[in-house]
């Protein structure tokens, strides 16, 4: 499956690089199978590499639950995209909601784009 989700006969830099990290030795046996199996089936070298376990870092929690925050930010998204593409004034309270959900969507944008910010609320957590 990790295979399916990605390209790994694709060469990145070291920050988006294919990787992972058998947690033993039944693991790593499957994981090599895995790669002599899709550099056979496509015929070009896989660079996902197979590394010794590392101590484990959770990532900064705005990092946290990903899919989840994102399909809520599509779809504040979406609905401004639907508000601003239907009749000015068609029901009342649309302008005051399209400004909510666009707000939304920023705030919720805000961790990724400054550092700062992060650092500021990881204080109160």
């Amino acid at each position: 499956m990790f295979m399916a989700q990605h390209d790994p006969c694709v060469p990145m830099t070291t920050q988006y690089q294919s990787a992972v990290w058998p947690q033993n030795q039944a693991q790593a046996d499957a994981v090599v199978a895995a790669i002599e199996r899709v550099e056979n089936e496509r015929g070009r070298p896989v660079y996902t590499k197979v590394e010794k376990p590392k101590e484990w870092h959770d990532a900064e929690w705005y990092h946290q639950d990903y899919n989840n925050k994102n399909k809520l930010r599509l779809a504040a998204a979406f609905g401004v995209f639907v508000l601003n593409n239907i009749p000015h004034g068609s029901f009342p309270g649309q302008e005051p909601l399209k400004t909510v959900l666009g707000g939304a969507v920023f705030i919720s944008l805000l961790p990724q784009l400054v550092s700062p910010f992060d650092r500021l609320l990881s204080m109160l957590d």
